[in-house]
Formats: C-alpha cells, sequence, structure tokens
C-alpha cells in the first residue's frame, strides 16, 4: 500500500517534470482554456447586456396615440363627445369599458368661448401638454403657484391658468380669483392657481372635469386627444382593447359622431424591437458555437500535447500500469494547466467586467467542462493503443 503511493507519488513528481520540460505546449494548453472561458465570460455578459437594453426600452419608451376622425384625416378639430376621454380615464367601469388598464397620459383639451373676460377663450386641459399653446418648446413658461401643481387639472376644482398680463388684484382671502361667464349664461368664480407667460394672451386655462354644477355632470365636445400605451410588454392586448372602443383609421370608414378612429405610432418601435431581439438571437446563437469550439479545441490541444510522448506511455504500460492509470495521470495534467488557464481567463473577465454574476459563472464552467472533455477524447484515444502498437509507433 505504501509502495503504491510512492510509486505514485514518484509519478506526479516526474508528469510535473514533464510539464517544465515541454513549457511551450502546457502554457498553450492553459492559453486556450483561459480564452475559452474569457470568451464565455463575455458573451454572456454581452447577452445581458443586450436583455437589460431591451426591457429598459420596452419599459420606457413611450408609444403616442392620436385621435383621429374615423378617416384619420384631422386630429385637431374632432367634435368628439367628452364621454370617450371618461372611457380612457376610467370613468365608465359601470358600462363594462376599462380602456384605463391599456393607457396612461390621456391628453385632452376642449375650448369655450366666454362672455367674461372679454376676448377670451377658456381651455378646459388635464394636463399641460394636453395644449401645443404651453409647451416650452413654443418658448411658454407655466408657474405654477404655492401649494398647486399641475395635478390639479385633473380634478374638478374650480381652479385655472392665466397669462401672466392679466391683472387680477388679490380678494380679501389673499387669494386671486377670476370670474368667468359662459354663453349658456353660467358664471363662475375660479381660482389663480398659477400664471402663463409667453404667448397666448386671449385664454384661460382650467380642469378638463370643472365642475360647473354641484353634482351635475356634463358632456361637452374635445377637439383633441392623445395618449400612450400603458404596458409597451402588452401591446397586441392593449392595441385590440383600444380598437374595441375605436377603428383604426382608414378613409374607407362610415362617418359618424360617434365613431372615432386611433393612429397608434408604434411603428418606429416595432421596428427598433425586432432588430435588438434578432441581435440577442444571433448572440444566443454563438452560445452553442463556442461550446462546439471550445471542444475542437480542447480536444486539438489535447492530441498535441499527448502524441509526442508515446514512449513514456509504453514504459508506464511495461512496468505494469493499467491503461486506465496512465490515461488518469496524463488527464490530471491537462486538468491542472486548463484549471489555472481558466482561472486567468476567469480574473481577466471580472476585471474586465467589474463583477461575474452566477450565469456567467456557470457559462466558464461549461466551457472549462467542454474544454476537459475533448481533452479526454483526445487524452484516450491515444492512451488507448496497446503497448506494441506504441513501441512500433515509436520506431
Amino acid at each position: 500500500m505504501g509502495q503504491s503511493k510512492k510509486s505514485g507519488s514518484a509519478l506526479r513528481r516526474l508528469s510535473f517534470a514533464v510539464l517544465w520540460r515541454r513549457k511551450g505546449a502546457s502554457a498553450l494548453l492553459a492559453a486556450t482554456a483561459a480564452l475559452g472561458v474569457f470568451a464565455a465570460i463575455a458573451l454572456h455578459n454581452l447577452i445581458a447586456r443586450q436583455e437589460a437594453a431591451i426591457e429598459e426600452m420596452v419599459r420606457t419608451t413611450p408609444i403616442h396615440c392620436v385621435v383621429t376622425t374615423a378617416q384619420g384625416t384631422g386630429s385637431d378639430d374632432l367634435g368628439m363627445i367628452s364621454a370617450f376621454v371618461d372611457m380612457l380615464m376610467g370613468l365608465r367601469h359601470q358600462r363594462g369599458c376599462y380602456l384605463d388598464e391599456y393607457v396612461k397620459n390621456v391628453r385632452a383639451k376642449a375650448t369655450v368661448p366666454l362672455q367674461q373676460p372679454d376676448d377670451m377663450v377658456l381651455h378646459r386641459i388635464l394636463s399641460f401638454d394636453s395644449d401645443r399653446a404651453l409647451s416650452a418648446v413654443e418658448g411658454v413658461s407655466v408657474q405654477m403657484l404655492d401649494g398647486w401643481d399641475e395635478s390639479a387639472l385633473r380634478t374638478d376644482a374650480r381652479v385655472c391658468l392665466v397669462p401672466e398680463s392679466l391683472e387680477i388684484q388679490p380678494g380679501p382671502d389673499g387669494q386671486r380669483w377670476v370670474q368667468i361667464s359662459m354663453e349658456e349664461g353660467v358664471v363662475l368664480p375660479l381660482q389663480v392657481a398659477g400664471t402663463v407667460s409667453g404667448r397666448p394672451e386671449n385664454a384661460i386655462w382650467c380642469p378638463f372635469y370643472l365642475q360647473q354644477q354641484e353634482g351635475i355632470s356634463e358632456a361637452f365636445l374635445v377637439e383633441s386627444c392623445s395618449f400612450d400605451i400603458l404596458d409597451n410588454a402588452r401591446l397586441e392586448q392593449c392595441k385590440d382593447a383600444i380598437y374595441e372602443t375605436f377603428v383604426e383609421p382608414d378613409l374607407g370608414n362610415t362617418h359618424d359622431s360617434m365613431t372615432f378612429g386611433v393612429m397608434i405610432q408604434d411603428k418606429t418601435y416595432q421596428s427598433t424591437l425586432e432588430e435588438f431581439q434578432s441581435n440577442l438571437s444571433m448572440l444566443r446563437l454563438l452560445l452553442p458555437v463556442l461550446a462546439v469550439l471550445c471542444g475542437g479545441i480542447g480536444f486539438l490541444a489535447g492530441f498535441l500535447s499527448t502524441r509526442g510522448r508515446v514512449r513514456e506511455f509504453a514504459v508506464m504500460r511495461c512496468l505494469g500500469m493499467k491503461q486506465w492509470r496512465v490515461f488518469l495521470l496524463v488527464f490530471e495534467e491537462q486538468a491542472l494547466l486548463m484549471v489555472l488557464g481558466a482561472l486567468a481567463g476567469g480574473v481577466a473577465g471580472f476585471l474586465l467586467e467589474g463583477a461575474l454574476s452566477g450565469g456567467a459563472l456557470a457559462k466558464a464552467g461549461l466551457s472549462l467542462g467542454v474544454f476537459l472533455a475533448g481533452a479526454a477524447v483526445a487524452t484516450g484515444s491515444i492512451t488507448r493503443v496497446n503497448v506494441m502498437k506504441l513501441m512500433k509507433m515509436e520506431e
């Protein structure tokens, strides 16, 4: 037993001496393993970044939808009843409409002429971007007063935004109020919640759902409306739900005061997403290609590093060592070199990426395993030859 252990130790020392003597072949074997592991880590991280980019794109890219006429010929003078906006806002659940589960950022505008103040109109809006006249691109600035913000426009509060040039004296309570008079004879006091500098100066803006009479809802005509898709990951489902209430704009559609189209602006998004997904598919295809390459390179490296040692194998067999022990001894040498190379490749991958995820480590392990398998096949194919053939090959 002790003699066997001493013999094994001596053989291992001899193997290490052989590795040192064949430094070039040993270095090549370790380098190929390092390169394979590094390539596996880099490819995994590249795929992970591409997947993250796609996820970020799906999550953050806004897909705008514009309400048009049924024929798609106009979007700025719809004459659409406000009930359609109610459905988009989720105010018609009792009638079985749940469009708010598919859309967000609803923008709508309705204009009402005023008798007082003179020569002014009232714009009912859901947000600043419901009216292009309030766009910062147009050089317009909205300044909300203390205690107010844009969310007030989505309520039914009696508040308003007025042109900065409109002179209004504060009331006894220190607040500024504007009294408006509509053509229907409705007179309402509106508290000033903000001012608009720039242009235009002939308009007042109020919440879209401004309540004119307590406890009474009203319907009115909307001149423009748009919104965004709520969840791009459910784009097709969202589109199907939208087209249950609206129609796809088409010149062949029949004009109807209750039929309006929606133009879903998703072509750029769809084409970009398809390109990203195509790139991701190609990267994923490289994983099995890399595995095949690692196996082939492992076989070639193992073959080249062992075929010149047939005399050693013949001597070992003549001394009584079994074939499987010869194989294990040689494979241990190769496994040691490949593991050392893999560690070097892993360190390089860590330095490049800054961290190694579990997936990257798994791909690195798979690459090393395929390398070892290829080397094992090559080693087995050489050490399996019988002693007489080994001697003849040497001769």
